[in-house]
């Protein structure tokens, strides 16, 4: 399977929040691997780690977006609770199932297009704001 993996493409504009994109990608990736492999201590370090870290990332989205003012703000923050709610399901599912195929194919999968499609969509929307201001 192709690994969760931070695209170029995916990229901006903004230094900080690209940045923690990119970290995103880079620890669900390491996630879905220690998944796979078996490795109970990475993955829970992982997932509280990546819990933490959405968190913190999205609270920085969420000034930014305050600070300017965005429009969309609502909305980008619905998606981010939503996120947040589907990591602790999928936590849950973990723990409760251990890494099956179908738990680690369920990781990988959402993993990855939830972060493509909310970065393409509703980041893309912030960044073409802040361009504009």
């Amino acid at each position: 399977m192709v690994a969760v993996a931070w695209d170029p493409a995916l990229a901006l504009g903004h230094a900080e929040i690209d940045a923690q994109h990119q970290e995103l990608f880079r620890r669900f990736g390491a996630l879905v691997a220690a998944m796979e492999a078996g490795d109970l201590g990475d993955v829970g370090a992982l997932f509280e780690f990546l819990q933490g870290y959405a968190a913190k990332h999205f609270a920085a989205e969420e000034r930014v977006m305050a600070q300017v003012r965005y429009p969309g703000a609502t909305v980008h923050a619905a998606a981010h609770a939503r996120f947040v709610r589907e990591l602790a399901d999928l936590r849950a599912l973990y723990e409760g199932s251990g890494a099956s195929s179908g738990v680690v194919v369920k990781a990988r999968t959402w993993i990855d297009d939830w972060l493509r499609a909310h970065i393409m969509g509703v980041d893309l929307g912030l960044a073409r704001f802040l361009r504009g201001l």
